[in-house]
């Protein structure tokens, strides 16, 4: 017998009518939220069994590689004792290099941004979790202290910009001329990757760093949804700005499946890091710390399925911010879930916030998980392959 969602039945939510954008508000409305929040009954507590390295702060829409890298920084002290150890005794904590990532993702932007001759292409800021795994089986990764991290943001994407915009004007979209002026760029304002680092005394390639001495298999790991327009127990797209190369690997559950997987891979302790919308009047992530759905957006029917769908295709449901899940609490019946934000230790509750699971069920867009951490009967509903 499938069981109801327990959001479902704890806080007969409901669905979200029309969106409410965070505009200039009055001192009134400010007062009014601040009360809002002041009255959520959400944990005080931020410890959690599931090990994640300290809370950094991004510079620029990087919160997909931070996100991303501090999931996989998880994954190794999860997984990997002979590293744990040396740390320990180091009396260090592993800092893998985010802008590494970025660095990379930029310059395979600029190859898809070319290749398209700049129609239909997209070069932003953002990106996903995929994007982080793919680009760590590509070219590897590196210790924080390895490479640079980015002293100014917007001069680098102006100046990213600017290259793209001459090619535009030109009309020459030479893939190799436009990587090459796009790396001169990436190598100025950040570094140029090193080819080879020394780690334990031992010298390796960045691939070499990733997969053989951090244990990592970055082509392992399931991006998972919940949408109608994929069929249930199949695989496709989740067509968002920031799916850049229209990657098309999501695994699709049913709702019900989708909430009581990420619950079971966290109360096992494996992490979870999620894509979410930011913007809605019941989530104050650098302020309040907690992510709820707020009364005023609710309408009669419950959250579903198709509500969760009719939010996502009207624009209600963006895919705004990545963070890492590192814990799942039921209070006095509710589901909570731990945050760790890339916003710095002064946001939020020391740099974590608490989402509902109201705003999970119909805010978080999919998630990405180690797929041993799911059921085996949902791994078979895909043919037992992962």
């Amino acid at each position: 017998m499938r069981h109801p969602v327990r959001f479902l039945a704890a806080l007969a939510v409901a669905v979200i009518v029309t969106p409410t954008l965070l505009s200039a508000q009055s001192e009134a409305e400010v007062d009014e939220r601040q009360a809002f929040f002041d009255e959520i009954q959400a944990p005080n507590w931020l410890g959690t069994d599931i090990e994640h390295t300290p809370i950094k702060r991004q510079r620029g829409g990087s919160c997909w590689s931070f996100s991303t890298v501090a999931f996989l920084e998880s994954e190794v002290l999860r997984t990997n004792e002979g590293v744990v150890a040396a740390l320990d005794e180091a009396k260090q904590d592993l800092d893998l290099s985010e802008y590494y990532v970025v660095y990379w993702a930029y310059v395979e932007k600029a190859r898809e941004y070319a290749r398209r001759k700049g129609e239909n292409a997209r070069f932003t800021d953002g990106g996903l979790s995929h994007d982080v795994t793919w680009l760590v089986e590509e070219y590897g990764i590196v210790p924080e202290s390895d490479f640079a991290v980015v002293e100014d943001y917007g001069a680098m994407r102006k100046d990213l910009n600017a290259v793209l915009k001459a090619h535009e004007e030109s009309g020459d979209w030479t893939e190799d001329v436009v990587v090459a002026e796009i790396r001169e760029v990436l190598d100025r304002h950040l570094a140029p990757p090193p080819e080879t680092i020394a780690v334990a005394g031992k010298t390796m390639t960045p691939v070499e760093y990733a997969t053989e001495y951090l244990g990592l298999d970055p082509a392992g790991y399931w991006e998972i949804t919940s949408y109608t327009d994929i069929p249930f127990y199949g695989r496709g797209e989740l067509d968002v700005p920031d799916n850049w190369w229209d990657y098309d690997g999501y695994f699709n559950l049913p709702l019900e499946d989708y909430m009581q997987t990420i619950n079971r891979a966290l109360d096992a302790g494996y992490p979870v890091v999620i894509d979410t919308d930011w913007g809605d009047k019941g989530a104050s992530w650098n302020g309040a710390g907690i992510a709820v759905i707020h009364p005023d957006q609710l309408g009669e029917a419950a959250i579903d399925q198709d509500t969760r769908q009719a939010d996502f295709a009207e624009g209600r449901t963006t895919d705004d911010h990545l963070v890492l899940a590192v814990d799942h609490r039921v209070v006095d019946g509710v589901d909570w879930y731990l945050i760790k934000n890339s916003h710095g230790t002064s946001s939020g509750r020391r740099g974590y916030v608490w989402i509902r699971g109201d705003w999970m069920a119909m805010r978080v867009l999919a998630y990405m998980v180690h797929p041993d951490a799911l059921d085996p009967s949902v791994i078979d509903q895909f043919g037992g392959d992962r």
